[in-house]
């Protein structure tokens, strides 16, 4: 089980698939040290978040005050179990889930704007592979047109940006945080 770290919901049990093979979720130190990054993003903000899974980072945003999170998530069971988690917590006047292809235009057409964060936490399998990389870097470079002028891009990704080129087009980054074993988390800005 994940637990809400901090807010309104601090300690609140997410429900998680049994078997690690369909989500990665986030460790709590991971968690922790991004949205210590996000301070003054979040309260009161905008945030979608793109592969949601069961909704770690998108319900963690909820809990410290964000005033919108649309979820996005396509696979069947584990956008139920998001729906549940929404559920559980009561949420769902701020959380909003959506099954959908996170690389299709939905999610934009859906959130409100500006957005002050995007979280996108593709499966690994998707950010190895040089194409399917390249849609989502695809899908960052339209974020320019929903983007708060200060606000933030945070890519999770197996892959050493050291090793493979990050950058995207109409975003300042990436700034690099290395958050354990084939583990790295990339904020990306504005241009200004």
């Amino acid at each position: 089980m994940i637990k809400i770290l901090s807010g309104q919901y601090k300690s609140r049990r997410l429900k998680t698939p049994r078997d690690n093979e369909t989500t990665r979720p986030w460790t709590g130190r991971a968690r922790e040290s991004v949205f210590n990054q996000l301070r003054g993003h979040i309260g009161d903000g905008i945030v979608l978040d793109l592969f949601s899974g069961i909704g770690t980072m998108g319900l963690e945003a909820v809990s410290r005050g964000a005033k919108e999170v649309v979820l996005v998530e396509q696979d069947r069971k584990i956008f139920a179990m998001l729906e549940e988690n929404i559920a559980t917590l009561d949420c769902k006047d701020i959380a909003i889930a959506l099954q959908s292809d996170a690389l299709s235009s939905v999610p934009l057409l859906r959130v409100q704007r500006p957005v002050d964060v995007v979280f996108i936490d593709p499966p690994y399998a998707m950010m190895v592979d040089v194409v399917t990389r390249e849609r989502i870097f695809d899908q960052v470079r339209t974020f320019n047109t929903i983007l708060d002028p200060e606000g933030l891009v945070v890519l999770r990704t197996p892959i050493d940006p050291r090793l493979t080129d990050h950058t995207i087009d109409n975003l300042v980054g990436p700034e690099v945080h290395k958050m354990g074993p084939g583990m790295w988390v990339l904020f990306y800005g504005m241009a200004t």
